[in-house]
């Protein structure tokens, strides 16, 4: 489909600043490859196609769709220009209903290869109601081959809503920025927003604010400069919040579930960019399952939410019997679950309630972990109780040699040396080991297993050594020795 083809367009121009940003530019205007863009970033306009579907057969009314284009265009040559280099299109026949079917329903089939000149491509759908007008909107970034999620407005008077249309166009908006280490600080990042050096209309920071929620995305570019879909992945388990504007740049901080989610250094024509989310907080649903199988659902673990890096955390609750935990917005855009088994920490994830309806969450556990840990533990108690009692008989018989009673000593170390010993231990240990259950086809999961058996293995030579009993066994001969000799 080609959408542009059944469309009318007005273009955002000319405006007063329009000579200085020729000039700015002149040089990079003559590529449009991204590699150009990257080269001038910070000089760089949002090249941007705007496509506006109306419906106001409920309301009818002569020329809407004009009139709201026109007013579009004034509010973005006043108060967007230069940086957004925006074409506003009315769209028409096919391409219009389709917008007006729904904008989540929108993939990249609809994406021609004009799209390989723009950096954005917004869709807003204006339809009326008895009670008003509902306005939709959602972004396609032509740069990372991303759609935005679809934000949405219900406008009550008509007199509002050129301005409302052009609000929400600004707000689904999603700014790019190249993402900059802080020395010594790994928990926080600068981003260099694309047109941050271009002349601005107004003080006014139009698009980002403190708080805001960026995802990191690793993105390779090809020789030629052109960036494919394939090439262009998420970073894992890592998501930014805005903290403050600094010298033209944003700080920001980074919540991540692994330990260093941008490397060490960039490599060849791999960029670490980010994308602001543009998400409406809400309500999250969280599935953690084990990661060699989908299917398994990992139900009853307990999850607990940290919301600042200065916070304790708190127990969220329990996973339920599909492995579901409800992650609900807070005053703070984003929270970091922990999810534990027995006091063991499984997996660490940053989540921006309402950014996703449902997130499924690989976790490296197994059922054969828990089944080795049960054993073991019940192993453990076992092993508790018996050296206990070692101590206490012990103890017992080293009191009745002091007071001669060789007789009772005796009794005691027998009742001593009848308890189970180190190779009971061992054998009970190698059973556990060497069953199939306890094994796990996760080569991580089976490292933690081993390492189990391999402490509880520790245990056994520390508390059931042989020499104590050796030891006490010398005392008791001695003593028969001395009063045989005695008497």
């Amino acid at each position: 489909m080609t959408p542009l083809s059944s469309t009318r367009r007005l273009s955002v121009w000319p405006h007063p600043l329009a000579f200085v940003v020729a000039l700015i530019l002149c040089e990079f205007l003559s590529n449009s490859t991204f590699a150009a863009d990257k080269k001038y970033w910070d000089l760089s306009s949002y090249r941007i196609q705007i496509h506006l579907a109306v419906n106001n057969s409920t309301k009818p009314q002569v020329a809407l769709g004009e009139k709201l284009l026109a007013r579009i265009r004034e509010r973005i040559q006043s108060t967007l220009y230069p940086v957004w280099d925006a074409e506003i299109a009315i769209t028409q026949g096919p391409f219009r209903f389709l917008l007006l079917s729904g904008l989540d329903q929108l993939n990249s089939s609809i994406i021609d290869e004009a799209a390989s000149r723009l950096d954005k491509q917004l869709y807003l759908c204006v339809q009326s109601s008895p009670t008003g007008y509902k306005i939709t909107c959602r972004e396609y970034d032509c740069y990372l081959h991303r759609w935005g999620p679809v934000r949405q407005r219900t406008v009550r008077q008509e007199i509002t809503l050129s301005e409302q249309c052009f609000d929400l166009l600004r707000h689904t908006f999603a700014p790019l920025a190249t993402i900059r280490p802080i020395e010594n600080e790994s928990d926080r990042v600068t981003l260099r927003f694309k047109g941050r050096d271009l002349p601005r209309q107004t003080a006014e920071d139009l698009f980002t604010e403190t708080n805001d929620v960026f995802q990191p995305m690793l993105v390779r570019t090809s020789s030629s400069g052109e960036v494919r879909p394939e090439d262009v992945k998420e970073v894992p388990w890592t998501i930014l919040s805005l903290l403050e504007p600094k010298e033209s740049q944003w700080v920001s901080q980074v919540y991540s579930g692994i330990r260093t989610p941008f490397g060490l250094r960039r490599r060849g024509r791999v960029e670490h960019m980010a994308i602001a989310t543009r998400h409406t907080p809400g309500t999250s649903m969280v599935r953690f399952h084990a990661r060699h199988d989908r299917e398994q659902a990992l139900s009853g673990y307990e999850v607990f939410r940290k919301e600042t890096p200065d916070k304790q955390s708190q127990l969220l609750g329990l996973t339920s019997a599909d492995g579901i935990i409800e992650v609900p917005s807070t005053d703070h855009p984003v929270s970091t679950l922990f999810l534990r088994s027995d006091g063991q920490l499984l997996a660490k994830i940053p989540v921006a309630p309402g950014a996703a309806t449902k997130g499924e969450v690989p976790v490296a556990d197994d059922p054969a972990r828990l089944r080795a840990q049960a054993s073991l533990e019940s192993l453990r108690e076992k092993l508790i109780d018996l050296v206990a009692r070692r101590t206490l008989l012990s103890a017992r018989v080293r009191e009745r040699l002091e007071k001669g009673k060789l007789e009772e000593a005796r009794q005691l170390y027998s009742e001593l040396d009848g308890l189970p010993g180190r190779a009971s231990f061992d054998q009970q240990l190698s059973s556990v080991e060497n069953n199939k259950l306890n094994r796990s086809e996760d080569a991580k999961i089976q490292a933690r297993i081993d390492k189990m058996f391999s402490d509880t293995r520790k245990l056994l030579g520390r508390f059931l050594g042989a020499r104590e009993i050796s030891d006490l066994q010398n005392e008791l001969n001695a003593a028969i020795r001395n009063k045989k000799t005695a008497g």
